[in-house]
């Protein structure tokens, strides 16, 4: 792990943030050199920390693998056709093929080496306190640990095992230290110590002096780098972190208070998508208003038309979905908003109908609609309330409340079913249905490829490989 994960150090400080921050990557006589240039003021905390955000938009994660690609392929999402081999392997849950082999190294690099520079801004924010004054000490630390804990999480979710406080089996590294030492592999209990502690401190660094708390997520109007909350790892991001990080350990208390916090400020930060704008000049077909925390790609549209472009590709490169299995998905209802905006249109190939994703479809513009890819929405706090609510009258006003914002009708009851097909009908080409599979170690998954179907898988498929190069050192 020492060798493929921080080589980087032995080349140059922090060299994969973003070719935007050029001083950022210019190389210096020294490492050591280079980091004190960076962090010797104010600006260079915020471009280096700016970095960690537009780095986030890699392919290898969340640009495309974790997001709309490689996982959402695992949660079979899309029929992916026989001409598709590479891709087939893996929705197939093989993972020794040479695409899988490498897209995983690529989500275990990017990951670390991100972490690596985070944690360089964490340390600083330590011996350069008075760099940092007024609140831009704790916005900038508080983020910082919160994006750190984030990677982890999905790591530890892509890489580890279902989690269970009592195994005493060794999963993987929680990095805290920008070094050259190896971080030992941690036990689920140790790992997600670990992780509580940097949620627990960002949370509080963020209360308080967070701009979004006040003014919403267009964040701070005198201050551009305070702007625009919902693009950062704000305070509200870090209390649905918690909440998706406590669903995951079966903390199902502590997940329903977190759920409670966000469900609290929807209405005010976070408001319900209206249906006006979904049929604007500019569609908004990631329902921009629901999301707490999302990254802004500028050639997001390029994910369309690589992916998902059915006018275009043939089925040897095409990721969609069959619509009977669509529409038996979404219960034949095609008002519902999700169906009507990202996946009504319909294109036959070979005698076999398809229906087009285009959640990610749009030139980019000056809206940040065409721009956002999801990474936390309000809509998760819902389901997780529905969930784990014990009284059926607010599992009902949970499940309704959500379903009524989606375009469709109440229902007097709500049952695992529901949960289970809600949480298929969400979240398309974000990257959550896999984990949520995972969460309840289900051995049959909706089928991709047949409308009633369900897809076999062992549990232990949900625990992705650590890469060979880094096996051997830990």
């Amino acid at each position: 792990m020492k060798n493929k994960i921080y080589h980087i150090l032995a080349v140059m400080l922090l060299a994969i943030v973003c070719t935007a921050c050029t001083d950022w990557l210019d190389i210096q006589p020294s490492d050591r050199i280079a980091e004190e240039n960076n962090f010797s003021s104010p600006s260079g905390f915020k471009k280096s920390l700016n970095g960690i955000y537009v780095e986030l938009n890699r392919d290898a994660i969340y640009g495309r693998n974790l997001s709309c690609g490689f996982i959402e392929v695992l949660a079979q999402r899309y029929a992916v056709s026989d001409e598709n081999r590479s891709v087939k392997e893996y929705m197939l849950f093989r993972y020794d093929g040479s695409d899988a082999k490498s897209i995983i190294q690529s989500i275990w690099d990017t990951s670390y080496k991100l972490i690596a520079n985070i944690n360089a801004i964490i340390k600083n924010t330590e011996s350069n306190p008075d760099v940092l004054v007024g609140n831009y000490y704790r916005i900038v630390r508080g983020e910082a640990l919160a994006l750190r804990a984030y990677l982890h999480f999905d790591l530890f979710r892509l890489f580890g095992p279902a989690y269970d406080p009592n195994s005493t089996v060794k999963t993987i590294p929680y990095r805290t230290q920008f070094s050259l030492d190896v971080e030992p592999q941690l036990t689920p209990l140790n790992f997600f110590e670990r992780l509580e502690q940097d949620l627990h401190e960002a949370d509080s660094l963020l209360a308080d002096v967070d701009p979004v708390i006040t003014y919403g997520v267009d964040g701070d109007p005198m201050d551009d780098f305070l702007k625009h909350r919902n693009l950062r790892m704000n305070y509200y991001a870090v209390q649905a972190l918690a909440m998706r990080v406590y669903y995951t350990m079966g903390n199902d208390e502590k997940a329903l208070e977190y759920a409670k916090k966000i469900i609290a400020v929807q209405e005010s930060h976070f408001p319900w998508i209206k249906p006006n704008r979904l049929t604007a000049a500019v569609p908004d077909r990631v329902f921009t208003s629901e999301v707490i925390f999302g990254l802004q790609n500028l050639q997001r549209n390029n994910l369309y038309t690589s992916l998902f472009d059915g006018s275009n590709l043939k089925l040897s490169s095409l990721l969609a979905p069959r619509t009977d299995c669509v529409k038996q998905i979404f219960e034949n209802d095609q008002v519902d908003y999700r169906y009507s905006s990202a996946l009504k249109n319909q294109v036959e190939i070979s005698g076999t109908q398809y229906s087009i994703f285009n959640k990610y479809q749009g030139e980019s513009s000056d809206s940040l609609c065409n721009q956002l890819i999801p990474m936390m929405r309000v809509s998760e706090a819902y389901l997780i309330a529905t969930e784990l609510s014990t009284a059926k009258k607010d599992r009902l006003a949970y499940l309704n409340e959500f379903r009524n914002h989606r375009g469709i009708r109440s229902q007097d009851f709500a049952d695992d079913y529901d949960i289970k097909i809600e949480r298929r009908k969400e979240f398309w080409g974000e990257g959550q249905l896999w984990f949520w599979y995972k969460r309840r170690q289900m051995t049959s998954i909706k089928d991709a490829i047949s409308a009633y179907g369900e897809t076999k898988i062992s549990v232990d498929k949900y625990v992705l490989p650590i890469p060979d190069s880094e096996s051997k050192y830990n």
